[in-house]
């Protein structure tokens, strides 16, 4: 797999092969401390950038530890403190310069297009942390942390309360057509 942009890009046998291999090793993960590398370390000698165009904190702690638990090293860059297409550095130049440092980058950013635009011209798989339109890792992770509570999610009915139109209702409605459950949406007239 190249990126994670969207939970529409992959195939529902790729995204189940995620959800398999999560539990597998979450599993795995429960007699260790939480700064412990797993033993397989399949990221080891590798290294992730991390942009945070919006501020978090679940999303950070997340990625980060998760890319340390592998094995790899983070790297978080704060877009202010780059050019990140600004200035004479457009984002396909930057897209370029990551290639070059890292092995993947994870972007949680306002513009859904700027995520695009790097995984276009980047080497390096890319992951969307978050954007307008999608937040395909929250919702993979839901999808999980359902399947470990109640058995897998095909045939199951979900409910959405909240925005209508917004990166969590999008990327879960991508997900039950990907996942195969029935899913209920309830937002309020505004």
């Amino acid at each position: 797999m190249k990126n994670f942009l969207n939970i529409s890009d992959l195939s529902s046998q790729e995204l189940r092969e995620i959800i398999e291999e999560a539990k597998i090793r979450k599993s795995k993960r429960k007699k260790l401390n939480k700064t412990a590398v797993d033993v397989d370390s399949p990221f080891a000698g590798k290294s992730m950038i991390m942009i945070f165009e919006k501020p978090s904190t679940r999303t950070r702690i997340s990625f980060d530890l998760a890319v340390k638990q592998l094995g790899g090293s983070s790297i978080i860059l704060n877009p202010d403190g780059i050019h990140y297409g600004k200035g004479d550095e457009s984002i396909k130049d930057t897209a370029k310069i990551f290639s070059e440092y890292a092995d993947i980058v994870m972007i949680r950013t306002t513009s859904h297009k700027n995520l695009e635009d790097l995984a276009e011209h980047s080497d390096i798989p890319v992951i969307n942390g978050l954007s307008e339109i999608s937040h395909p890792c929250q919702v993979m992770s839901d999808i999980l942390t359902f399947e470990e509570a109640k058995g897998n999610i095909d045939g199951k009915t979900i409910a959405w309360l909240g925005d209508g139109n917004n990166n969590m209702s999008n990327s879960y409605i991508a997900a039950a057509a990907k996942f195969n459950f029935k899913l209920n949406i309830s937002c309020p007239d505004k």
